[in-house]
């Protein structure tokens, strides 16, 4: 019999959730979380990323699909967090992938995702992140109809985030 291999876990310190996620999530990998609208993914996001800021002092990127940057600011003043100070001190940035009111989506060719890639590539580089969080993926898979390339050009960058660790 192998003996069983131990996963290395990263503490959320979202009250209850490292109890349930028996300790943290799995360090280093990806963890998917799913809900329908109104289910607190976004609130878990940025709770996972505030929480390694004021706990760990580990900056963090938010990658917005949706949400404006100054609507997740003004909603999230509620609970507390600051989110303009820690961009301030360089403790957080936002890349912001969400649409315009109105934009229409046109694609010529082939799309990928390279321009949004080298985004929040620079957005962890300028801050030293050691937690990402993009919410939602599913406004980004309901905007193109190419659903397998937009899911590989996600693993993509999932890929260099793992690199950039």
């Amino acid at each position: 019999m192998t003996p069983a291999t131990v996963v290395e876990k990263l503490r959320t310190s979202i009250p209850g959730f490292d109890l349930i996620a028996n300790g943290g999530l799995p360090k280093g990998r990806t963890t998917l979380v799913s809900g329908t609208a109104g289910s607190g993914k976004t609130v878990m996001a940025v709770q996972f990323l505030a929480a390694g800021i004021l706990e760990n002092d580990e900056p963090g990127v938010f990658v917005t699909f949706e949400e404006s940057p100054d609507d997740i600011r003004e909603n999230l003043r509620s609970l507390n967090w600051d989110i303009s100070l820690w961009e301030q001190e360089h403790k957080w940035q936002f890349v912001d992938a969400s649409p315009e009111i109105g934009e229409d989506l046109v694609v010529v060719g082939q799309y990928d995702l390279a321009a949004l890639l080298a985004r929040i590539e620079n957005a962890v580089r300028q801050v030293g992140a050691k937690r990402v969080s993009m919410d939602s993926l599913g406004a980004i898979f309901s905007r193109f109809h190419e659903k397998r390339l937009v899911r590989y050009e996600l693993f993509r960058i999932v890929s260099a985030l793992k690199k950039w660790a």
